[in-house]
């Protein structure tokens, strides 16, 4: 029987078409964004994870950069304590020829940091200790933070990351449904035309 109060398969058909298009739009975004999850309604549960494993991550990439400009840091004292090293090899010659009075001696003094040869030798080793510490916890921890990183990311990617083939594989369904949609639009508008035809 041919109606015109309702077109039920054109509105089945114009109502799969809105669901073809949602479904063209969310792998559109997933292949431009590289990300399965790009707003709470894809997964609520894997946004969170991810956003949590991603934080985690960045935040263990910042600790990466902190222990490497520590260490540095402890490099530098390092060579500062060779050049105080130095200083004290020639404050113990002064002191072996007799020449402690003379201005430079007072010199070497203020930049090797003790009162005399022996006295500044025991401070640098001192000094040399805590660096060789902060170097050896500076490296570690660099290490330990970069695995994080790693790791911490890779969760993330897990939770978010878009499949690509599969995106694609999606991309070219979607399509494919519009086309064959409007295609079954177009023939179900046409029972207009046979109400037309009667009157002709």
């Amino acid at each position: 029987m041919v109606t015109i109060l309702a077109n039920v398969n054109a509105l089945a058909a114009s109502r799969q078409i809105g669901v073809s298009k949602i479904g063209l739009n969310t792998a559109i975004t997933r292949l431009t964004t590289g990300r399965r999850v790009n707003n709470a309604g894809d997964d609520s549960a894997a946004l969170t994870a991810g956003n949590t494993a991603m934080a985690a991550s960045r935040k263990a990439g910042a600790e990466v950069y902190k222990a490497n400009a520590d260490y540095f840091k402890a490099v530098q004292a390092d060579g500062a304590n060779a050049q105080k090293t130095q200083d004290a090899y020639r404050m113990a010659e002064m002191e072996g020829a007799g020449t402690i009075t003379d201005a430079e001696y007072t010199a070497l003094k203020t930049s090797s940091g003790g009162t005399d040869s022996a006295d500044a030798l025991t401070k640098i080793a001192a000094s040399q200790v805590t660096n060789a510490a902060a170097m050896s916890t500076a490296l570690s921890t660099a290490n330990l933070k970069g695995i994080e990183h790693e790791n911490q990311l890779g969760i993330a990617d897990a939770w978010l990351g878009a499949d690509m083939g599969a995106e694609m594989a999606n991309l070219t369904k979607y399509q494919i449904m519009m086309q064959a949609g409007t295609s079954a639009l177009s023939n179900a508008n046409q029972s207009a035309q046979t109400i037309l035809g009667i009157f002709r």
